[in-house]
């Protein structure tokens, strides 16, 4: 009985860990960078952008957002195809399916501004234009991140919380409520 307190312990203290890290890297950008940018000045930001954003950003953001949409989408079609299919699974993981794709549509948004920043130089005029447009898409795009992230863990607890065939009955589930 204490060993499955402590693995409940242990997933639960994982699972926090896991909320809070991509919470943090959801809401990032737009909730601690975003504003020091504001105060530094949309030259900054741009200078920066121009070496992050359009540097190795390049590469790391597409291949996470479109990879990361592709995997969510193909663990909801897997999904779709199991025999059992709880309510409790389905909801939070098709939830989490339809803010990766909003993210991706906001990108549609959010990166021709970022692409745009080496065309339009240092126009002061030009580049506030295109921070202010950028927060607000990556803002809302941000929010669309932090719910898919909670759809996601939420879906994956309810997924481990579903024994499997005779391999884990469920009164020997560490997420089960029923008890030994």
């Amino acid at each position: 009985m204490k060993n499955e307190r402590v693995l409940r312990l242990t997933l639960f203290l994982i699972l926090v860990e896991l909320l809070l890290g991509g919470l943090a890297a959801a809401l990032n950008r737009t909730l601690v960078e975003m504003p020091a940018w504001h105060h530094l000045g949309a030259g900054a930001w741009a200078a920066f952008s121009r070496l992050a954003d359009l540097g190795n950003g390049k590469i790391l953001y597409p291949l996470a957002g479109i990879g990361g949409t592709a995997s969510i989408l193909a663990a909801a079609i897997a999904f779709r195809f199991s025999s059992r299919r709880p309510w409790s699974v389905a909801f939070p993981l098709y939830g989490a399916v339809l803010m990766a794709v909003c993210g991706l549509l906001l990108t549609t948004q959010a990166a021709p501004i970022m692409l745009s920043l080496p065309r339009i130089g240092d126009d002061p005029a030009a580049l506030k234009q295109a921070f202010d447009g950028f927060y607000r898409w990556d803002s809302i795009r941000a929010v669309c991140g932090a719910l898919e992230y909670c759809a996601e863990i939420w879906a994956l607890v309810a997924l481990l919380s579903i024994p499997v065939g005779n391999q884990v009955p469920a009164h020997q589930n560490i997420l089960s409520s029923e008890k030994s």
